[in-house]
């Protein structure tokens, strides 16, 4: 990830034009930098000393300072370049702020993104938690909302962070939309919901 002398951020150095390369956030650090930023925008921003609105926002300045402690390293650039560049829109800033779209435990209001949600939504999961699911259908667990994938592929991913038998759950949106349920598209292929309940799971998915 490159700062650009210019102005902006790329993921290519080339993409920086010819003003060149004023910065470079390797992808070890980037990863980690990235997971505290979600950690302290979803989860515990009391821990980071940073303060979030009714909707999730923060102050860039704010998380970049309680973020410094563990990256002494850390500038303002580093947290703009990995909210703009993320590669599944888990952020988003404007005006100083920045606030992470969906994944969140603690309660705030993040307005859906444009679009439509598919008729079919995915959910990753392992073969160990099926029968409970089936049973009982998806529930947020620790988190305020579902989160389902718009693809099979991206609901693999989600799996595999919880063991390596991993299968996907077929989700029937009209089904959610007749139980008065409101899927609503939150990341660049993230979807929530309140619950999904186990008569629209329509389908299990095992990856070859």
């Amino acid at each position: 990830m490159y700062l650009c002398c210019g102005g902006g951020y790329s993921e290519d150095p080339e993409g920086c034009g010819p003003r060149g390369v004023c910065g470079f956030l390797d992808p070890a650090r980037r990863v980690l930098l990235s997971k505290r930023m979600a950690h302290a925008l979803r989860h515990d921003p009391g821990r980071y000393g940073v303060r979030l609105d009714a909707r999730g926002w923060a102050s860039v300045e704010e998380l970049v300072r309680g973020l410094k402690p563990l990256f002494p390293w850390l500038e303002r650039w580093h947290v703009e370049a990995v909210a703009l560049l993320d590669p599944k829109g888990r952020y988003e800033l404007h005006g100083g702020r920045v606030r992470a779209r969906y994944g969140h435990s603690v309660r705030v209001e993040v307005e859906p993104l444009p679009g439509g949600v598919p008729a079919l939504l995915y959910h990753g999961t392992v073969e160990e938690r099926l029968g409970s699911i089936l049973r009982r259908g998806i529930l947020p667990m620790g988190r305020v909302l579902v989160h389902l994938s718009g693809s099979v592929e991206d609901a693999v991913e989600t799996g595999r962070r919880h063991g390596p038998r991993v299968v996907v759950l077929v989700v029937s949106r009209d089904c959610l939309v007749g139980r008065g349920l409101r899927p609503e598209r939150k990341g660049r292929s993230v979807y929530t919901v309140e619950r999904v309940p186990s008569e629209c799971i329509i389908g299990v998915v095992r990856p070859g």
